[in-house]
């Protein structure tokens, strides 16, 4: 199944925990409708460079969404009742075999039995697609469809001084067989399942804030058939015990909760599943403007994969909502999610990542412009994907979203161009998909890095903090990378020219935090032989798209100083020794941290005007999670293909890319402007490559799971509130 499912029950439960606290006593006002019923549509063009989110053979196309929806609420005394309707129509411009029609009817209802307790129910019933991110959703013509039918029911309320949630969820869910290139259908009826929850929560402390909880929740997950098509027994019983916190935490709102977490399987083959339970739901109000809002999930899943008992899900996000004016917002999201599957050697991390500026033309009607990006690294060779989308979005709606009359959009404060020099080091993958010998196939990824410079030039205006923007940027690069064997071929990357749009937030001190995405075309020359022959040679443009975080932080005299982190994926295409001939498959991708300066014409920085002094001694701490490459020299001695030919010796550097995070600490002493200090880390990643030459000879990978390491800092302090320091020290 795929993990889009599992969050429905994980939302069941929140709801069932959570969300139906006991009805406070409201101002009730007698002119006002019981009933209120909203209505309205989106209608959406969206541009995806990864229709079938594969690593290689690409393809790109526009799609087409429409959505309507439907609420209808009625408010008693002692009653509430929501009815809610909503569809999504997808259409395909080239590829319509990924056209959908998904649809969502719910009902839930509160009842107040007396002043303390309270009972309360919901019903949903939904048709709907599974993504072809899925593991489990793979080979199709089409994806795979399926109906999803849950309930809930339960009672609340307050005992003594304590809250208290008790109640029940079932869940039902039936998958569409779908058909396959070769004639015959995927037989899905073994993943049709139901599922069982029960559960409750009481509050065991009251503090001035909050409250401490107990919670404990019952699973059974039983298998429509006893037996799946590769004869293994899926049904299991799974229970989750944990205590946890709701309530305010210094400027901090939200609930964490930390336990335990078991799944037992009817298969004896597999093993029980047992791991921590962590979960955390806080929100920040940095200003009265922004919120930023941090989710931690943790679960256990189903899976269908050969082997697989089931997958632990560590999901890591921030949300990031900013009110520029009642008819304008800025919202971001950023999400890691780790799922290790139990009994096979397989660990995905999905990466998510994304912007959106909403603008209200009247309090009914708004636009939408987004910007989304994906990606997924495996341990598993050829499951890497990743995906840019741009969407621009029209929608209404019956209500009005906010008063007119207060529908003053914050006065542009500064305007300018702006332009600067940067330089960093690039690092350029290429994932290599194409037919060898006897049948087989070859999954690998190359790779290498080199310094990349260039300059770049824009325009951006100010809106309060919000930053929009304009940027123009060229590039030039000596990386490539080179596959010397008795098949040689090669990339080397050229000059660069990129278009992108930026998106960012002011901090009280000035320094700018953004997010960018744009397009970017980069030359590229690649370069393929086979056995001694002619080689041949593809001189050629690629275009791609991008994205990308960074900041800048001021340093006076109208100068910022620049770092930035950008992942790109461009166009993939064929390469063979003859053309047209069992051509293997190049996908390229880069990654890029970079610094640089910035001089903004014009511009007088906050910094200059009120900055205050920062001192940088003493001790500090944190936390920071990360993404970069993995590379690794690899020769070794060959045999031909081709027994007439001479042994050979292989030549070449593989690639791959992933994910670290870890925490850091370390004491810094300051005497004038001049800094030194002592820092230690530890670290754990994610980053690997993996060759498969499938169905046999060579398997294998590397990869990074954890560093810890010590090292020096020395540094200079500029305008008396930025640290410009190097570091140096052992891993």
């Amino acid at each position: 199944m795929g993990f889009q499912d599992r969050r429905c029950i994980l939302t069941a439960t929140a709801l069932l925990l959570v969300h139906f606290a006991p009805p406070q006593a409201e101002a009730q006002d007698d002119t006002a409708s019981p009933v209120d019923v909203d209505t309205g549509v989106t209608v959406s063009e969206q541009f995806t460079d990864n229709v079938f989110l594969t690593a290689n053979d690409r393809r790109s196309d526009f799609v087409t969404f429409i959505a309507p929806w439907m609420t209808l609420s009625y408010r008693a005394e002692d009653f509430r009742l929501n009815l809610e309707a909503r569809a999504e129509m997808a259409r395909f411009a080239e590829y319509s075999s990924e056209d959908y029609d998904d649809y969502f009817l719910g009902a839930e209802g509160l009842f107040r039995l007396n002043d303390s307790v309270f009972a309360f129910a919901g019903l949903d019933y939904s048709l709907g697609h599974e993504s072809r991110e899925s593991p489990d959703d793979v080979n199709g013509l089409r994806p795979t469809e399926f109906s999803d039918t849950s309930g809930y029911f339960g009672v609340g309320g307050t005992f003594g001084e304590r809250n208290f949630r008790l109640g029940v969820n079932v869940r039902d869910l039936d998958y569409d067989d779908t058909p396959t290139a070769l004639g015959v259908s995927i037989d899905n009826d073994d993943r049709d399942r139901r599922e069982v929850e029960f559960g409750g929560r009481i509050g065991i402390l009251g503090t001035e804030t909050g409250e401490v909880f107990l919670q404990g929740i019952y699973d059974q997950r039983d298998y429509d058939q006893d037996v799946d098509s590769d004869g293994m027994r899926r049904s299991s019983d799974g229970y989750q015990a944990a205590v946890g916190y709701s309530g305010r935490m210094g400027p901090v709102q939200g609930e964490v909760l930390l336990g335990v977490m078991a799944q037992e399987y009817d298969d004896a083959r597999f093993g029980t599943t047992i791991a921590l339970d962590f979960a955390a739901d806080l929100t920040l109000p940095l200003n009265d403007r922004t919120d930023l809002e941090a989710v931690v999930e943790r679960s256990i899943e189903e899976t269908t994969l050969r082997g697989a008992s089931g997958a632990i899900s560590t999901s890591l996000g921030l949300r990031l909502r900013h009110r520029v004016a009642s008819n304008m917002s800025l919202a971001a999201y950023s999400f890691l999610t780790q799922n290790a599957y139990q009994d096979i050697a397989r660990t995905d991390m999905l990466f998510e990542s994304g912007l959106s500026l909403r603008y209200y033309l009247n309090p009914r009607i708004y636009l939408d412009t987004n910007y989304d990006f994906r990606q997924r690294q495996s341990d598993v060779a050829g499951a890497e994907l990743d995906e840019h989308r741009i969407t621009l979005s029209f929608g209404a709606a019956l209500d009005p979203r906010f008063d007119k009359d207060t529908a003053t959009l914050a006065t542009q404060s500064t305007g300018g161009f702006y332009a600067g020099l940067q330089m960093g080091d690039l690092g350029l993958q290429t994932k290599v998909d194409g037919a060898r010998g006897a049948g087989g196939n070859l999954t690998a990824g190359f790779g290498d890095h080199g310094p990349a410079g260039g300059v770049f030039a824009g325009y951006r205006s100010t809106y309060g903090v919000l930053v929009i923007g304009a940027e123009l940027e060229a590039e030039v690069t000596d990386a490539s990378w080179r596959h010397l064997a008795g098949r040689d071929f090669g990339v080397t990357r050229g000059d660069a020219y990129a278009l992108s749009g930026v998106l960012g937030l002011r901090t009280q001190r000035d320094a700018l935090v953004y997010g960018r995405f744009g397009v970017i075309s980069a030359a590229f020359d690649s370069v393929y032989r086979r056995d001694n022959g002619l080689p041949i040679t593809i001189s050629d443009r690629q275009t791609g798209l991008l994205f990308g975080v960074g900041a800048e932080i001021p340093l006076g005299n109208h100068l910022s100083g620049r770092m930035e982190y950008q992942l790109r994926a461009y166009e993939d295409y064929p390469i063979g020794a003859s053309p047209g001939v069992n051509n293997d498959n190049f996908a390229t991708t880069e990654s890029l941290a970079r610094f640089g300066l910035v001089y903004a014409f014009g511009a007088k920085t906050q910094s200059e005007k009120t900055a205050q002094p920062v001192d940088f001694s003493g001790f500090y701490a944190g936390a920071q999670i990360g993404h970069g490459t993995l590379q690794s020299d690899n020769a070794g001695p060959r045999l031909p293909g081709n027994p007439a030919n001479p042994p050979f010796t292989l030549v070449t550097t593989r690639s791959g890319q992933g994910f670290t995070g870890g925490f850091y600490g370390g004491y810094g002493y300051q005497t004038g402007r001049f800094y030194v200090g002592a820092e230690a880390e530890a670290e754990w990643s994610s980053m690997d490559w993996n060759i498969e030459r499938s169905p046999t000879w060579r398997i294998y990978s590397i990869q990074k799971t954890s560093t810890i390491g010590v090292g020096l800092r020395v540094g200079y302090v500029l305008n008396d509130t930025v640290l410009l320091y190097g570091r140096a020290g052992v891993v």
